[in-house]
């Protein structure tokens, strides 16, 4: 084992490629994300509006959104077929409606609408535009009926306030208030891209060739390519973690120790299973391509972006077998809710187990089905000299 180890180290050390996959790309994410999610909330969002109404009503109302945070009226509009056309080529992101004699029929008690129109090409901002702009749609509409209560109905200010709110409606979020892109995805997609490093990196380590050779190095050849592979993996899950949550700012709310037992958990599990492909398949080509088939999808698929539970039954009964699943919550937790141990107890086990499974398998199979040809290839060079012996005499 301890040679087979040292044979990956000096591999490593020796070559470029791997030192490049396993320890600068994962970095420069780091620093990639960093830069690009720094904004971490959508902002100064571009919408078009056309007001057809024209009274002071629906400009106090246009105002109200350029004023929000959120967004940036840059265009006016006479036409909605421009309105749209200005969504569609992306020049706005939302749009507001406001149709003729709107003031009127609602002074009228005749309910006019006003349309709203987003960008549904990018779900992030068309999810951030509407909860934003309902927000301050829904605040206007009582503030409109309070009025029309204390004009009509004669009642108080504070009367025609609690009548038209009907209820008081609170909404916190926790552990991510502000609503970061960066904070959510920058820690899920660092962690796959890691797992995709150690994966194809191990998924090349065996070399059968030196296995033909000499038989003592098949004793422990696995467990060292997985003992390697499972250090790079929980060294750069450490190294990225203390740079999101120092460089990045990214909230860590939860213990080193328990990101550093949850990622050497993944790191094994992975290495595991892909030193079990790499010794299952000679062809290094193929065995690349086997291993970014079954584990670049799960990276990307394990509730990184989209949640697990809005997935298929199916596709999600076959995700508890993959060991990202147990991990990636996990880790996205320690930073933002500050999770224990306690909380991911059986989601360690079964990392652990999945890569116990795997490197006993690997090594039955470099051990046994290696011995196996070579015993058949010793067989069939004895069987050529007989013949020749038979053919001589």
């Amino acid at each position: 084992m301890t040679g087979s180890f040292k044979e990956e180290f000096k591999a490593l050390v020796e070559g470029k490629t791997n030192i490049i996959v396993l320890f600068i790309l994962p970095l420069l994410l780091v620093l990639i994300l960093g830069i690009e999610l720094s904004g971490e909330v959508l902002t100064e969002m571009p919408i078009a509006v056309a007001d057809h109404d024209g009274s002071a009503f629906s400009m106090d109302l246009i105002r109200q959104f350029d004023s929000d945070e959120t967004f940036s009226v840059e265009y006016r509009t006479d036409s909605d077929e421009d309105l749209e056309k200005l969504i569609r080529n992306s020049k706005a992101r939302a749009g507001i409606i406001i149709p003729e004699g709107f003031y009127d029929d609602m002074a009228g008690l005749e309910s006019p609408s006003i349309a709203m129109i987003y960008d549904g090409s990018n779900m992030s901002v068309t999810s951030v535009a509407k909860a934003k702009a309902t927000e301050i749609l829904l605040t206007y509409k009582a503030g409109i009926t309070s009025k029309q209560l204390m004009g009509r109905l004669g009642m108080s200010y504070d009367d025609s306030v609690e009548t038209a709110q009907g209820f008081i409606f609170r909404s916190k979020a926790l552990y991510n208030p502000g609503k970061s892109f960066e904070d959510f995805l920058t820690p899920m997609l660092v962690a796959g891209i890691i797992q995709i490093a150690v994966a194809l990196c191990a998924a090349a380590s065996i070399r059968h060739e030196m296995l033909d050779v000499d038989k003592k190095k098949r004793f422990g050849h696995v467990s060292g390519k997985v003992l390697f592979y499972t250090f790079c993996g929980t060294f750069m899950y450490i190294l990225c973690t203390a740079l999101m949550a120092t460089a990045a700012g990214i909230p860590f709310k939860g213990s080193l120790a328990d990101a550093v037992l949850m990622s050497f958990g993944l790191s094994f599990a992975v290495s595991a299973f892909c030193v079990l492909i790499s010794a299952v398949i000679k062809n290094k080509m193929v065995a690349l391509v086997g291993a970014g088939l079954m584990i670049i999808p799960n990276s990307m698929m394990a509730g990184t972006t989209w949640p697990l539970m809005s997935m298929p039954t199916g596709y999600q009964a076959f995700a508890h077998y993959i060991p990202f699943i147990h991990f990636v919550d996990n880790y996205r937790n320690i930073f933002l809710k500050g999770a224990t141990l306690g909380d991911m107890t059986n989601d360690l086990a079964y990392m652990f187990g999945f890569g116990a499974v795997s490197l006993i398998i690997a090594e039955f199979v470099v051990i046994v089905m290696e011995t196996g040809k070579e015993d058949t290839v010793d067989e069939d060079i004895s069987g050529s000299v007989q013949k020749r012996v038979s053919v001589n005499i």
